[in-house]
């Protein structure tokens, strides 16, 4: 019988310990999906207003509200925000503030990067990394065929993901938005030394022929990246 309840309190409590490590684990998860979520609403606010110290304000506020979140938790959220030129997504960008951008050229973008660490004094965790990042990048070509604007502007994410949900109200074309002007959109996929592009095909018709085109890009989470090109 000794023998019978020592093995039930043993089960008994490396089930509990395994159901408190999810519990865990479920924390760490939403925390790093939610440290995402404030990079790309911090790129956002950038991108409209140019202000470098907006992802540091974000994180500073995301920090207390973690601690309110969690209480028990013992959580303590770090973060190294980097300064100066870095390769990524093929580029070489320089931050400011874990913030960049590189406009108004034929190949621009938008950036924002993070490396964060987190502790959790109540399970002994400490020194986790993550990072969180978030980009916006597009390469601009405009050509004519006879009276009709035409650009080609491939638009991708982060990890080169391709950006397929745009429509005529993400775009503007030398100030003015899409949806307003006489066009049609569509897009198609092409392989670019190895990487999967989706290319959005825009046709202007009856265009006055401008010298140079500008063109705003705004994807789902309200990043913009606006490129100019000369006209062909």
């Amino acid at each position: 019988m000794i023998v019978a309840i020592g093995t039930i309190m043993y089960s008994t409590v490396t089930y509990f310990r395994h159901e408190r490590w999810q519990e865990y684990q479920m924390v760490i998860g939403n925390i790093e999906s939610s440290s995402q979520q404030v990079v790309e609403i911090s790129l956002a606010n950038y991108t409209w207003t140019m202000n470098n110290a907006v992802l540091r304000d974000n994180l500073v506020r995301w920090q207390s509200d973690l601690r309110k979140a969690y209480p028990g938790f013992g959580i303590s959220l770090g973060y190294l925000l980097p300064n100066g030129s870095q390769q990524a997504y093929g580029l070489n960008i320089t931050y400011i503030q874990g913030l960049a951008s590189q406009w108004n050229n034929p190949t621009s973008y938008s950036a924002a990067n993070v490396t964060l660490s987190l502790n959790l004094t109540s399970v002994g965790l400490t020194g986790y990394k993550f990072i969180a990042s978030a980009f916006l990048g597009v390469i601009l070509n405009a050509t004519y065929d006879g009276n009709d604007l035409v650009i080609f502007i491939a638009v991708e994410k982060e990890d080169a993901t391709p950006v397929t949900n745009l429509n005529k109200n993400s775009f503007s074309i030398n100030n003015e938005s899409l949806a307003n002007i006489k066009s049609t959109l569509t897009h198609f996929y092409e392989m670019d030394n190895g990487v999967l592009r989706i290319i959005y095909r825009i046709v202007i018709l009856n265009y006055p022929k401008p010298s140079n085109v500008l063109v705003a890009v705004v994807d789902s989470r309200k990043i913009t990246v606006v490129a100019n090109s000369t006209v062909t």
